[in-house]
């Protein structure tokens, strides 16, 4: 964890998925005991053995009188969320302020919502950071990172898909697609990584991709307008899983730019999987 004087007390905004549970662990694990903020159609048990508010997703007024009342002066956004409708909306009047804002930004891409919501929060005094700045130990690094080195065949997937998610996420659209035979097969969209591995466990079920053996990527990319402090694309154990049964070959993440989750059981996964995991420069090197 970066050791920072300045960094008061701590909020995530917690999603699904181990990663808010592994920074509040880690926060704790420094002295730092943080604050979390749950939405609750969708928080997980775990977070109620902290200090914690649950809300409607609209009710700012709620949020930042909680973030006052917990003397939060940081808040860093973790782990997997559904992406609120307008109907699903609960404004409060502290909401008010707002309202135009926000309704406007969820007429754009993930990406443009996280990004805007950043400076909403700013706006009111509270410093938004990034999970790589409070755990700078997840980030992937550049080149192998598990198994072995890509051979060439894998390493023209990675060119291939890596391509593809860096044109994916300027549409601000997602972060994730697979190469298989030299071409991309599929590019993530709103179900998520998961989701779309099982589309390629499918396919080769059907018949659709015949290609004998393991030489098929995943890549994960950051947008590339994309603020480091929302949403960085994240591998772990259940990835492995995944591209596991969709008989893959390995994973390209983007190095500095990507975060490993249970990085310990996730590259083990991988080694027990044969699965390699390679980290690419922003740049596009490989």
């Amino acid at each position: 964890m970066v050791e920072d004087t300045a960094i008061g007390r701590v909020a995530i905004f917690t999603g699904k998925g181990s990663l808010p549970r592994e920074i509040a662990g880690s926060l704790q694990r420094h002295h730092k005991e943080p604050f979390l903020v749950g939405i609750k159609t969708e928080h997980e048990s775990w977070i109620k053995g902290y200090d914690h508010v649950l809300l409607h997703w609209g009710q700012f007024g709620r949020f930042f009188k909680a973030l006052r009342q917990a003397k939060v002066t940081h808040i860093l956004f973790a782990g997997g969320l559904t992406r609120p409708t307008i109907n699903f909306l609960r404004m409060d009047f502290g909401a008010l302020p707002f309202i135009a804002k926000v309704l406007t930004l969820m007429l754009g891409g993930d990406n443009t919502l996280l990004s805007g919501l950043i400076k909403v929060i700013e706006s009111n005094g509270i410093k938004v950071l990034g999970a790589h700045e409070v755990m700078p130990e997840l980030l992937a690094n550049t080149g192998v990172i598990a198994g072995k080195k890509p051979g060439k065949k894998s390493m023209r997937n990675i060119e291939q898909a890596v391509d593809a998610c860096r044109k994916l996420g300027e549409l601000d659209i997602g972060q994730g697609a697979v190469a298989v035979g030299g071409r991309v097969v599929a590019l993530e969209g709103i179900e998520g990584t998961d989701e779309m591995l099982r589309r390629i466990a499918d396919l080769r079920k059907s018949g659709r991709l015949v290609e004998s053996g393991r030489f098929g990527v995943l890549a994960k990319t950051m947008k590339p307008q994309q603020d480091m402090r929302a949403d960085l694309p994240a591998i772990g154990p259940d990835t492995i899983e995944n591209a596991h049964k969709a008989g893959l070959a390995g994973i390209a993440v983007e190095a500095d730019h990507s975060l490993i989750l249970e990085r310990e059981k996730t590259l083990e996964l991988a080694r027990k999987h044969n699965i390699f995991i390679f980290g690419v420069e922003k740049t596009g090197g490989i």
